[in-house]
């Protein structure tokens, strides 16, 4: 068993990760931004760390570095997309946090006594934008929007300094990630909550097809690549991509919903209209299958925001008992 640092780990992916390293016996650190709250946390059955910083703040994370001593980094702490500023704020943000927090992570990671045995990052698959289908790591990247772009950008910033860490570097592509947990800033658990409450929901650009993957797959390929100590990029995706006006149609059937309550709009693009990832690398080279049919995974999701919404009509509030000491939390679990 080993020690473990999940940057974002209280976010979706990161506290399902934190979650499963922690049920395999490892000890797991996790960083959440400062004012953030542990909502998610409060799933995992036993103790972890929690140290509350900004990736900016340098001295911050150089102690949390120095304290957890990870032998293991998995670094999915980034920020979704922002909207498009006319002044390119967006752009400017998106270098100033995400690449500069990247490089921070890694030379600090880098300079510790004993450094990391592994060093994963996770990426997105629109990074491809508008590059063939099914998208493959040796494809040209072509993204279509700054956030893609930013993306690009830190997955080539790593791989050109990976020579000169003392430990392996691996940019996981991740494809449309779902499941239980999920925020409803995103489409299917927003459609998901829609459905059940009787409210309406806007679906734009449903011809669109995305490639979907259940987070408890994206948490069995995370954990067994970063146990591999690879290199390189490779692809995390289930390689099926059904349209939005099918997963949209899959949902209303398990809500049995009014399928007037949601509506189609062709919408302005946004990104590319089709990524499809290919699986080749994941599933020869790591031997990494994802288990779970989009549609299994949707009827899982479907039956969790049920649950949810009976245990808050209920009253019953699940929170997390928290131990705080200078800059480290101990956070366990309660109902």
């Amino acid at each position: 068993m080993s020690r473990i640092l999940i940057t974002g780990g209280g976010g979706f992916v990161g506290s399902h990760l934190a979650a499963r390293a922690l049920a395999e016996g490892h000890e797991v650190h996790v960083t959440v931004r400062p004012g953030s709250d542990h909502a998610r946390l409060t799933r995992v059955g036993r103790e972890l760390v929690c140290h509350s910083l900004d990736l900016r703040d340098e001295a911050a994370l150089g102690r949390c570095l120095e304290d957890a001593a990870p032998e293991r980094i998995v670094h999915l702490a980034a920020s979704p997309r922002r909207p498009e500023r006319a002044d390119l704020g967006d752009v400017a943000d998106f270098v100033r946090d995400d690449l500069g927090g990247l490089v921070r992570l890694l030379s600090l990671a880098a300079a510790l006594p004993r450094p990391p045995a592994a060093f994963v990052r996770t990426g997105s698959l629109a990074e491809y934008g508008s590059a063939p289908v099914p998208q493959a790591e040796v494809a040209r990247e072509q993204p279509v929007t700054a956030y893609g772009a930013a993306l690009v950008a830190a997955t080539q910033i790593m791989g050109a300094i990976a020579p000169r860490l003392p430990f392996p570097v691996l940019t996981a592509r991740l494809a449309l990630v779902f499941g239980p947990e999920q925020s409803p800033d995103y489409l299917i658990p927003r459609l998901v909550a829609g459905c059940l409450e009787g409210s309406e929901t806007v679906i734009r650009r449903p011809g669109d097809r995305r490639d979907l993957i259940h987070v408890d797959d994206v948490v069995d390929a995370l954990m067994r690549l970063v146990d591999e100590r690879a290199t390189g990029i490779v692809n995390v995706a289930s390689g099926v991509a059904p349209t939005m006006r099918e997963v949209a149609a899959e949902i209303v059937s398990l809500t049995g919903c009014d399928p007037a309550l949601v509506r189609f709009e062709a919408g302005a693009p946004s990104g590319s209209a089709h990524l499809c990832c290919a699986t080749d690398k994941a599933r020869e080279r790591f031997g990494i299958r994802p288990r779970t049919d989009w549609r299994e995974g949707l009827a899982e999701t479907v039956d969790w925001y049920r649950w949810r919404r009976a245990v808050t009509r209920l009253g019953i509030v699940a929170g997390p008992r928290v131990h705080p000491t200078p800059g480290r939390e101990l956070v366990s679990t309660g109902v």
